[in-house]
């Protein structure tokens, strides 16, 4: 959306001829001008005057006109500032952007024309360094939550599991045309597993299975900062119109970003998927997870193909989308690796046939997996165990 063309301006300029005729020029604009031949009063005018925009000459003697946009561009508002000079010098464009100008003018400038079309970049380049100074401080508010979070969760561990339960969504739960549940059985009070599930929009509908390394708080506070960060891109579908959501590749990578940014040494096996309620097709992307989710259709279970690497552990890791047909009476089913733990087989290959085989009988619910497992019944998990299944009705 085009930002609105500002009302009122103060031009901080050398008075002579070149002045005069730019406050005549904006003044044809249809712009109110507090026009300040003096650097030393024009912050005052800058404080005090309700203005929308800011040029500066940059000519005046002893930088005096630059110190002053670096001045201006430290102030809170961050209006729009417009570097403006007679030198036609690269160099002092660089010197004004470096000091905070969101454009710059030479004059005299050849047109009306060419006043307008700077005033409206810098309007909007202003409006996109503000709302991206919002998201930043979004996005620290949301770490500052997630510490926080944290910090409770070390405190008392029974509190965190509590905290944590909360955070999972409704099983079973349906969308559209969907049932999705899960079950998860920690090997502590808290879990490294976790998953979770929603609507976007009125199309689609995402989920994502996570497998955090290690155990305890520290592990929990991965699954609380994925629960977040899942819930800001789907805020940002709905309200900001980005469709990173929709790709879980993209999420893959925000993640992995993210959480080597934090620093905090953690990695995460995921897969994440979004489906397509009305094309019945679903994109998905597998982060080092194993077993791999597994999709069973007309009796015969496979196992879904394509993985990256896992999620914190390389910068330049890269994930890639991939999309399939998802049939009536599809069943879709995601482990963590603690269901390996639990199976009596001896080797990897035998386990994940093993899997296969129960998968073919078609079980739509997490509980009855779990059953089938035996996970009802054990007291101390040797892992984190998370199931989660999805299926088409």
């Amino acid at each position: 959306m085009k930002a609105t063309f500002p009302q009122s301006i103060l031009l901080v300029q050398q008075a002579d001829a070149v002045q005069s005729e730019l406050v005549s020029s904006l003044e044809k604009l249809g712009m109110s001008v507090l026009a300040i031949a003096d650097c030393s009063t024009a912050m005052v005018g800058f404080r005090e005057e309700d203005i929308d925009i800011v040029m500066v000459d940059i000519d005046f003697p002893d930088d005096r006109g630059i110190d002053l946009l670096g001045k201006m561009a430290a102030d809170p508002r961050e209006l729009p500032l417009i570097g403006v000079s007679r030198r036609k010098s690269l160099a002092d464009v660089v010197e004004a952007v470096r000091h905070g100008a969101t454009d710059y003018l030479m004059l005299p400038p050849e047109n009306l024309d060419v006043i307008r079309h700077v005033i409206d970049r810098a309007v909007e380049r202003g409006a996109l360094k503000r709302e991206n100074l919002a998201y930043r401080t979004k996005l620290e508010n949301a770490n500052r939550d997630l510490l926080e979070s944290l910090t409770l969760l070390q405190q008392d561990q029974q509190a965190g599991k509590h905290v944590q339960q909360l955070l999972l969504p409704d099983t079973p739960k349906q969308i559209g045309g969907y049932s999705f549940c899960h079950f998860i059985l920690p090997s502590l009070y808290l879990s490294g597993d976790f998953v979770d599930y929603f609507i976007v929009g009125e199309d689609h509908a995402v989920f994502f299975v996570a497998d955090v390394s290690g155990h305890g708080a520290s592990s929990a506070f991965v699954t609380v900062f994925l629960k977040n960060l899942f819930a800001r891109k789907r805020s940002d579908f709905l309200h900001r119109g980005s469709t990173a959501i929709l790709s879980p590749a993209k999420m893959l990578a925000i993640a992995n970003r993210e959480l080597l940014e934090m620093g905090i040494g953690k990695h995460v096996t995921m897969c994440v998927g979004a489906f397509d309620l009305k094309c019945h097709q679903l994109c998905y992307s597998v982060a080092g997870h194993l077993p791999a989710p597994a999709m069973a259709v007309d009796g015969k279970a496979e196992f879904l193909p394509e993985h990256d690497m896992p999620v914190g552990l390389f910068a330049d890791a890269e994930y890639s989308d991939h999309m399939i047909t998802f049939p009536p009476g599809a069943v879709l089913t995601l482990f963590s690796d603690g269901i390996l733990e639990v199976l009596d087989s001896d080797t990897l290959e035998e386990k994940e046939l093993k899997l296969l085989d129960i998968l073919g009988e078609g079980e739509s619910m997490s509980t009855g997996l779990a059953k089938t497992f035996g996970l009802l019944e054990i007291d101390e998990a040797p892992d984190d165990i998370a199931i989660l299944v999805v299926c088409r009705l």
